[in-house]
């Protein structure tokens, strides 16, 4: 795979506004995670890693605003971030009909739809609006984009479950190395719906205080299930060749990016470390790096017995005695389609900070997860050919590797 640059990046979270917000909430080791702003009906599960003090008026016209729901507000204000950072607030300037979106969701129209039915539910067919109608499709916060910044390239949105934002990236690499387009803002974007968070917490999937404490422990022993979480993560992916044309510096490039399938059920996570190996062992392969050359992996792992057992067995299948520093952000920012892409923005700062940052919740080894997580920061050791990995595995079986370098 031709290196690929990434010129741009933004995070909206619990942390505040900004890659750098990002950055420094998860070097610091603290959490977004904290009691849900809804009412959770009794259930079990009280916490979610939520975006709570978001102000969408800086970045969306008024008259636009009120049609756009929750979803859509967050990706457009995190789109004109990420082309601001990369010094592309004006797309015409490489040609806007090669400058595009590929956004990853779980979420996407969710939050317009179960209004929707609702209205519908108690008022009958005319208790919806058109108006709202249209933010109800999943591809909706994404098509708002490329309206709003007037991006008329690629225009995707890709839900792949939990893998959904590393699946964008997957597509947006695809687009730049055989077709026409130039660069795509590309990540995820997922916020927290009440009906959402219902449906996972009768799956019986989520972290439960069970005397321990309610909390996402990944790779911990006392780990029991998933708290959810939310966030917008964008980067501006372009080709090199278009970066040095207009001048563009680079935070760091994406080596290659790996897609497997680990088979699994619809609702559970793979069991086999083998499928998960092979994933990891592809993504460095197109890199052309080999396990010694990774400084730290961000795992996937996500406070469930199942996939940080899975992932930890195939960490070791991987990188053999060595002992790779490993870290999982899902502690800090909880579990969502989005994620895959804050580990993006997290892997360019520690290659440019020298820095991994922490595991939020993890404090008890597991014996079962033989992987080299740390509750505290930690310093890079400078190599050469020096790369980092990012995992993103979905329930289902959806796989996703990817290989960051400076």
């Amino acid at each position: 795979m031709t290196p690929l640059a990434i010129t741009g990046m933004s995070a909206i979270t619990g942390f505040g506004i900004g890659s750098a917000s990002l950055g420094d909430g998860l070097r610091s080791g603290r959490t977004t995670i904290a009691p849900v702003g809804f009412a959770t009906s009794g259930s079990h599960a009280q916490l979610a890693g939520q975006i709570r003090d978001f102000d969408p008026a800086p970045f969306i016209a008024p008259g636009r605003l009120r049609r756009i729901d929750r979803v859509g507000r967050l990706s457009i204000a995190c789109c004109k971030l990420a082309m601001e950072s990369a010094g592309l607030t004006d797309p015409g300037s490489i040609g806007a009909d090669r400058v595009g979106v590929a956004l990853g969701s779980y979420t996407s129209g969710i939050h317009s739809l179960v209004d929707y039915l609702d209205r519908l539910i108690e008022q009958g067919p005319t208790g919806g609006s058109a108006l709202d109608f249209s933010n109800t499709v999943g591809n909706a916060a994404a098509s708002l984009c490329g309206i709003e910044l007037g991006l008329r390239g690629p225009n995707v949105t890709l839900n792949n479950k939990e893998a959904s934002a590393l699946a964008a990236v997957a597509y947006a690499a695809s687009q730049l190395e055989s077709g026409p387009a130039r660069a795509l803002v590309t990540g995820g974007v997922d916020d927290l719906e009440h009906t959402f968070f219902a449906v996972h917490a009768e799956f019986g999937v989520l972290a439960n205080d069970d005397g321990e404490g309610e909390a996402s422990r990944p790779f911990d022993r006392r780990r029991n299930g998933f708290v959810m979480g939310s966030g917008a993560f964008l980067i501006v992916l372009e080709t090199t060749a278009s970066a040095r044309a207009r001048g563009a510096a680079a935070h760091g490039e994406l080596a290659a990016i790996a897609a497997t399938s680990a088979p699994a059920r619809l609702n559970e996570w793979p069991r086999e470390p083998g499928d998960l190996a092979r994933c990891m062992r592809v993504a460095l392969d197109r890199a052309n790096r080999d396990p010694r050359d990774v400084a730290a992996v961000f795992a996937s792992a996500n406070s469930t017995t199942v996939l940080d057992r899975t992932e930890a067995a195939a960490l070791a299948e991987v990188f053999g005695e060595s002992t790779v520093p490993v870290t999982a952000l899902k502690g800090a920012l909880g579990e969502c389609g989005a994620i895959g892409a804050a580990g993006l923005i997290a892997a360019i700062d520690c290659l440019r900070d020298g820095i991994i940052p922490p595991t939020a919740g993890f404090e008890q080894p597991d014996p079962d997860c033989h992987v080299n997580v740390s509750s505290q920061p930690r310093r890079v050791i400078p190599r050469p050919n020096q790369v980092v990995l990012v995992n993103s595995f979905a329930s289902g079986g959806a796989s996703y590797s990817a290989v960051i370098r400076a």
